[in-house]
């Protein structure tokens, strides 16, 4: 599997989503996170946390799709995670990816600037299959920003991942510790798997 995890806006959990599927997917294979934010928040979250399941190489490039490919031999899968606001950068995360992941809170404001990262990710597809899903963030549970997000997202015809990320202390305090293989990201994971399958 080869994602990347990209949202042209700041603030949406890009790198908490990036760290947590890339180690869930090193329970299954040989997995390398690619932190292509100049910010290098995942290259700092790995040095935190030693014992990460996964490699983990900055690589903060605008020409990511010609110097991936040599860092992938013998790799089962790899996360990319992308700055905001720097479309060139994002632009070549997402081609030289089989799909991209566009985490997004459940507010007003992020719908509204969710337009400019799907519209790159369109330019893209135009030269490279890529399958994209959106998947929420921040969520808190039963309340109306969450069911009006779902269902204006889904009126737009826009692929949106069933399941989703819950507002959790323990996932905003995450940084610098190893996921473990019983939170909500696990579930995202089967459900990309599922989803490839019946692709």
């Amino acid at each position: 599997m080869r994602l990347s995890v990209v949202n042209l806006k700041g603030g949406t959990g890009k790198t908490v989503t990036a760290v947590h599927l890339a180690a869930g997917l090193a329970r299954q294979g040989r997995t390398l996170l690619v932190d292509a934010d100049p910010q290098g928040s995942a290259l700092s979250w790995s040095e935190e946390a030693a014992d990460l399941p996964c490699s983990v190489v900055s690589l903060p490039v605008r020409d990511l799709p010609k110097r991936l490919p040599p860092l992938l031999q013998g790799i089962d899968h790899a996360v990319i995670d992308t700055p905001p606001g720097d479309r060139v950068i994002v632009r070549g995360a997402v081609a030289a990816s089989e799909t991209a992941i566009v985490p997004m809170p459940t507010s007003i404001m992020d719908l509204d600037r969710l337009r400019p990262t799907l519209d790159l990710i369109e330019e893209v597809e135009a030269l490279t299959p890529v399958r994209v899903f959106v998947l929420l963030t921040r969520v808190r549970t039963a309340t109306k920003s969450a069911h009006v997000t779902r269902e204006v997202l889904e009126e737009l015809g826009i692929a949106l991942l069933d399941n989703q990320i819950p507002l959790r202390e323990n996932l905003n305090a995450s940084f610098g510790t190893v996921p473990g293989d019983d939170g909500p990201y696990t579930a995202v994971l089967d459900e990309l798997r599922a989803r490839e399958v019946a692709a």
